[in-house]
Order: C-alpha cells, then structure tokens, then sequence
C-alpha cells in the first residue's frame, strides 16, 4: 500500500475533519488533498497578528478555490505573556492557544478530528509547537503517513497548489528576551513587503535592538539595487539596515546573536 493511500485511509477514518490551516505549502496541500478525495472538511485559520502578510490570504483563496468552508479565528498573540515578552517557551504557547482555539472552533462545527500539516521531515527539527499539538490530541497525517517535503511538493504539483517559499512568525525576527511590540512587528512586515517587490527568495528582516537587518537570499542580478532598497528600510522608520553577511540562515534573529 503507497503512503497516498494511507493518507486517504486515515482522513477518511477521521471525518469530519477540521484543518488548521495556516496558508503555508503544507497545510494547504492537505486541504486540496481533502478535497479530492471527498473527505468531509473545513478549514480553520487563526488571525494572531505574527503572521506575514500573505499567508492568510492564500488561506482564504485556496479554500474558496475548493469550496471548502474557510473560518479565522481571530486571536492577539500579545495577548500571551510568554509572546509579548518574548520568552524561551513564547512558539509553545502561542501555538498551544492557537491550537486550543481551533479544536474549540471544530468541537462546536461537529468536527471529529483536527489535523495539520506537520510531515515527517518535521520531527527532525526543534519545534515547540509540536508538543502543543500531542497535548491537545492535534492529528498529523503526512507525518504519521511517513510523507515528507519533497513527497508534499510532488503532490502540490498534481493538486495545482503553488509552492510558496518559507514563511516564519515575525516574532522570530526578535532576539529572545527583546519585548515583541506592535511597531517592531509592523515594521518588520513593511519592510520585507518592500524588499519582496524587488528580489525574489527568502527574505527577512531582522530586528536587532533599534536597528534592522536584512537576511536575503537573492539572484546576483539585483546586487545593484542592493542599497537602494536599504535606504528604503531606513526610510521606513529603521535606525540602519545592512546586508547580512551569509545570508538567509535558519534559527530566527537569535541566530545573529551567536
């Protein structure tokens, strides 16, 4: 039997079901995935104010590209103290209220099971939120079906859901330990927003004390709008803004403080 086919076993011995739907790749090829294989769905979003712009956008499109009932909760992570003040456990417990959100939305839907789009290449990695999702009994099928990234992509291709690039929290543009503020947040969103127009791939904005720095993984070929778009940052209300040496580099703006 091919991990497809215990795929559409397991969604179809959970329905109804409920997918958290983030907008990213993942959560969103589950959702098409659902939808051709005439599980019972609906998709439920949730609004906390970290999400890059974008996100639940794609969220909203692709639910009613399918037909499928799109719901967004709307939930202030600064709210959380663990968020707003940014601490070690702050991705814990922004995901266990998300999480707690979404199963209380789908409990009162008549929902079975919630699922998500964590696959299997995900319990390799550092991932907090993923204790949060065992507690609350959250359902991961690519991950219990042994379907990976790559796997994901193959199937995004047949279902015709684009590929989107990685998206994080904004909170993780924020050393630990920095205050998450709204103007940090808006600042961060309007300036990758801005460098996005003009250079393709992975782009963030780190916030580093009063000033900004970008991480961008971008064709040489628009090396010569580099500091162009730099003095735009600024504009936006940054101290500075520079170039990262390197990169792009996973592990958020902690990463620029080792």
């Amino acid at each position: 039997m091919t991990h497809d086919a215990d795929l559409a076993l397991l969604l179809k011995s959970c329905e109804p079901i409920a997918i958290a739907l983030s907008g990213g790749t993942d959560s969103s090829v589950l959702l098409a995935y659902a939808r051709r294989h005439g599980i019972r769905t609906i998709a439920i979003s949730v609004d906390t104010g970290l999400t890059p712009p974008g996100e639940l956008e794609a969220a909203r499109v692709l639910s009613e590209r399918l037909g499928i009932s799109h719901i967004v909760i709307p939930l202030d992570a600064l709210d959380i103290p663990a968020v707003r003040e940014n601490r070690p456990d702050r991705c814990y417990a922004c995901k266990r209220a998300m999480m707690e959100a979404v199963v209380r939305e789908a409990e009162r839907r008549g929902c079975r099971a919630v699922v998500d789009g964590t696959h299997a290449d995900d319990r390799s990695a550092a991932r907090p939120g993923m204790r949060a999702l065992a507690e609350l009994g959250i359902r991961s099928p690519f991950a219990e079906c042994d379907i990976g990234k790559k796997d994901i992509e193959a199937l995004a291709a047949d279902l015709g859901v684009p590929v989107r690039p990685p998206s994080a929290c904004l909170a993780t543009r924020i050393p630990a330990g920095d205050a998450v503020t709204r103007e940090c947040l808006a600042l961060v969103a309007a300036a990758e927003a801005l460098i996005a127009k003009e250079i393709p791939g992975t782009i963030r904005v780190r916030c580093i004390g009063e000033g900004a720095r970008a991480s961008i993984e971008a064709d040489l070929a628009y090396h010569d709008r580099l500091e162009e778009l730099l003095d735009a940052v600024r504009n936006l209300g940054f101290e500075d803004a520079v170039i990262a040496s390197g990169g792009y580099r996973e592990g958020g703006a902690d990463a620029w403080k080792r």
